[in-house]
């Protein structure tokens, strides 16, 4: 690192104190947490939580707020934010722009055409965007989008983080094999299990914590618990994104056979999800994909056994002994997989436990992922 600290100014939509962003959020605070005392950092967000309509009461919009490890700026919808946004810019009080989305008008399209403007070094992360299940949603419009990016230049020396070489190939195919691209783990939880409970002889505890959107694919998890033997109850934990899914839901909730349980228990604050996690017996949550998922991280470090999609970086976790990784065309495996589970001995489910938390560990108290980040930001000053 260089003798004075490393300034960059990152934008995203959501952050703290708002929680129904999900991923994102965890990813830029726990990046802050462990990077701040090196580099300072500056955010520029919104002011309201995802789908909100009114502002933070917690917090100063329209000003500079300290939170946690970084300066954070609550910025008002409309032309006020453009406005707020091209005078931080102008400033130029900051070595790079970090942008932690790449169709999102406000936090990432408008400050990278400003920032590009006055030659500006932009690492962008996609979080995920480009994956062919997130494609799927909007195409006409995402597409457009890109086109619009590439005839503007805006991937010329642009510097695009990643968090596996899985999301790297789908930034290729989208923009093509020039683009500069630097793999840079996301940093996940640093929050353990300190105990772990015994499976009772109850029904089979399933969790799924996330947005509920078409992205995340619950209506797909519910389907494949229709064909569910044993007894299972399944929580649902996350935000009511898209309310004409969740009714489609609702209607396969209504048919559920009655030995399959099924409850919406509401949300959940970022400081939560593991103390609820910890609580269950497997993480069901067959998404469509993700560019890391820190959920999955999270259930990991509560010491559950994940039965997840392979849409994922999170790959060979039957191999690993930690979980099972399966391919969404075969939905009858999910639902297998899950009676297997209830029928598995209260102890061997117990020593399956010990061994995700004895991984997770080992994985996520490694300084290997913040090395990373800090490198792909000196190497984008660097940058010519």
């Amino acid at each position: 690192m260089s003798e004075r600290k490393l300034r960059i100014l990152t934008f995203t939509g959501c952050y703290l104190p708002g929680y129904k962003g999900g991923g994102p959020i965890k990813t830029i605070k726990n990046l802050f947490d462990q990077a701040g005392d090196e580099i300072t950092f500056k955010l520029i967000t919104s002011d309201r939580d995802l789908g909100d309509s009114s502002p933070y009461t917690s917090v100063t919009c329209g000003a500079w707020n300290q939170v946690g490890n970084a300066s954070v700026f609550y910025s008002q919808p409309g032309k006020t934010c453009y406005a707020q946004t091209a005078r931080e810019l102008r400033a130029k009080d900051y070595d790079i722009v970090y942008l932690n989305s790449f169709f999102s008008p406000r936090f990432s399209f408008f400050p990278i055409l400003i920032a590009k403007s006055l030659r500006q070094k932009v690492v962008l992360a996609p979080r995920g965007e480009f994956s062919e299940g997130a494609l799927a949603f909007k195409f006409m419009k995402k597409r457009l989008f890109i086109t619009a990016f590439r005839l503007l230049g805006l991937h010329k020396s642009t510097v695009f983080q990643v968090s596996s070489d899985f999301e790297a190939e789908d930034i290729r195919r989208a923009l093509g094999s020039g683009v500069d691209i630097r793999v840079a783990e996301n940093i996940g939880s640093q929050e353990f299990a300190v105990y772990l409970e015994s499976r009772t002889s109850g029904p089979l505890r399933a969790v799924f914590v996330s947005r509920i959107s078409p992205m995340k694919n619950l209506l797909a998890a519910l389907e494949m618990l229709r064909n569910v033997q044993q007894p299972l109850a399944y929580d649902i934990y996350g935000p009511i994104e898209d309310h004409d899914y969740w009714r489609e839901c609702e209607k396969v909730i209504s048919a559920m056979p009655s030995h399959i349980q099924v409850q919406h228990k509401g949300t959940l604050n970022p400081d939560e999800v593991v103390k609820t996690l910890v609580k269950y017996d497997v993480f069901f949550f067959p998404t469509k994909g993700e560019n890391y998922g820190h959920v999955i991280a999270e259930a990991l470090c509560a010491g559950l056994p994940i039965l997840i999609a392979d849409t994922t970086p999170w790959r060979n976790l039957q191999d690993l002994g930690i979980g099972w990784d399966l391919p969404l065309t075969n939905p009858e495996t999910f639902s297998a997989i899950l009676d297997e589970l209830v029928a598995m001995s209260a102890k061997d489910h117990f020593c399956m436990r010990q061994k995700v938390l004895a991984w997770a560990k080992n994985k996520f108290v490694n300084p290997e992922a913040i090395e990373a980040n800090k490198a792909m930001f000196e190497y984008a000053l660097m940058k010519k």
